[in-house]
């Protein structure tokens, strides 16, 4: 798979991603539509470091939020505005996926939020165009 392949992968994966986590909302799952919110601006974070050149990435997700903050928001490359949707899901996703207690849907129709504006930013940030998963 050649790199820009690779980066357009991540991308449909991450419009998978949303696709799920709206479904899941739909049902009333609440917990797993943050969970694949979290996944899809993951997703979207791996294609832009990849699409800047940075093909060694950390292996936690603490290390990927800096490495990108650092290499993509602190540039001027991604907008600052969308680092607190992105901090609030990241923080949401331990609850989501392992605490017994489960998330509200206030909180995942904020997840959803941030995914969605971070996918469609991604998106155009690699002129993908508007994606509709």
């Amino acid at each position: 798979m050649s790199f820009t392949e690779e980066v357009g992968a991540l991308i449909l994966k991450a419009s998978c991603k949303l696709k799920h986590a709206e479904h899941a909302f739909g049902e009333g799952d609440y917990d797993s539509a943050v969970g694949d919110a979290y996944r899809c601006i993951g997703l979207c974070m791996r294609a832009l470091l990849l699409n800047k050149g940075i093909c060694r990435l950390p292996k936690t997700h603490g290390g990927l939020l800096q490495l990108f903050t650092r290499e993509l928001v602190l540039s001027g490359d991604f907008p600052r505005s969308l680092m607190r949707g992105i901090g609030e899901v990241m923080s949401m996703r331990p609850r989501a996926d392992y605490a017994p207690a489960l998330v509200g849907i206030d909180e995942a129709e904020k997840a959803l939020k941030a995914a969605r504006e971070v996918l469609e930013q991604s998106a155009e940030a690699l002129h993908y165009g508007r994606l509709n998963p």
